[in-house]
């Protein structure tokens, strides 16, 4: 009985990600999904192969900030273990040829379990699950009552520093993905949030109290939307107020750029920031599942290290 050809995984060559995509996709994936205009534009591709016939692909989008999103892996027909090779291919592309240090990927957390085990072959590990929440905004929302007690400065190169120092104090025993601290600079951190959707240095504030900066609220234009991209209190300062102080300032910021709603995305197992957010009138739309490769697995990943044994079904 002759055994069957083992499966190659391999970067896509120039040219081969198109014709990869095309072979793949009708029989993995059936109708349109929402990462199908994703792949459909990327270069970003890794390809398994059985006798020169592509079989699976997988890809990731990278970001400013040394950060890559990974998509969910492409079969023909669905296996584990090829899978998980797969991922864990294009997470090694991410961070040896793009630099990626925040390597993740976002999944259904009511998808099949088979989906999330292969990430875990991969060697990524469960993050966090995100809940995204909205808030409608009206210009009413302007004459909010602000916290006489702070001063707010809004972002600026000569304030660059600042914004730097604060970010990273608000770090310090965080509830929210407290498992992504040192991963990255934060430098990258900010590059990644002004990427986010359109950077709106004016609907970027510092809060000091009493001349010592205590947080910060970032806002950007998103799709049409405010989006707070970051929000933090610096350790010593919590528990006084100051967190809804600085959601009300990002409810105003958004008001004040004419946008009609404004969107944000915390980790689940933060609950004291979700009651400050439901009582500010968010209202959950949906969850997603955050995997990341680890601080560890990045080492493993640039050494080419592969946790995910070959297979030849």
């Amino acid at each position: 009985m002759t055994a069957s050809p083992e499966i190659e995984v391999r970067p896509a060559l120039p040219g081969e990600a198109r014709r990869a995509l095309d072979l793949v996709t009708p029989a993995a994936a059936g109708p349109a999904s929402e990462d199908a205009l994703l792949y459909a534009n990327l270069g970003h591709l890794v390809v398994a192969a059985r006798a020169g016939a592509y079989v699976g692909l997988c890809a990731f989008i990278p970001n400013v900030g040394r950060c890559a999103a990974l998509l969910p892996p492409r079969l023909v027909e669905w296996d584990e273990a090829l899978a998980a090779r797969l991922i864990r291919a294009a997470a090694r592309e991410a961070h040896r040829r793009a630099g990626a240090l925040l390597v993740q990927a976002l999944l259904d957390p009511d998808g099949p379990p088979s989906v999330p085990a292969a990430y875990e072959g991969a060697g990524l590990e469960r993050l966090a699950t995100l809940v995204y929440m909205r808030r409608p905004v009206s210009p009413d929302d302007r004459r909010l009552p602000s916290d006489r007690e702070l001063e707010w400065k809004p972002y600026g190169r000569l304030r660059h520093r600042e914004f730097a120092r604060t970010i990273e104090a608000t770090y310090e025993a965080t509830h929210d993905c407290p498992r992504l601290a040192g991963l990255r600079s934060v430098a990258d951190a900010i590059a990644t949030h002004r990427s986010t959707g359109t950077f709106s240095p004016r609907a970027w504030h510092v809060a000091r109290l009493e001349s010592r900066a205590v947080g910060v609220e970032l806002v950007n234009n998103l799709q049409g939307r405010g989006e707070l991209v970051y929000l933090g209190v610096v350790a010593d300062a919590r528990r006084r107020g100051i967190g809804r102080a600085l959601l009300v300032r990002a409810i105003r910021d958004t008001a004040d750029m004419g946008l009609p709603q404004m969107g944000l995305a915390a980790d689940a197992a933060n609950t004291p920031a979700l009651h400050l957010y439901e009582g500010m009138g968010f209202k959950e739309v949906r969850r997603r599942a955050a995997w990341f490769v680890p601080k560890e697995g990045l080492a493993a990943l640039a050494a080419g290290a592969d946790a995910a044994s070959p297979t030849g079904s």
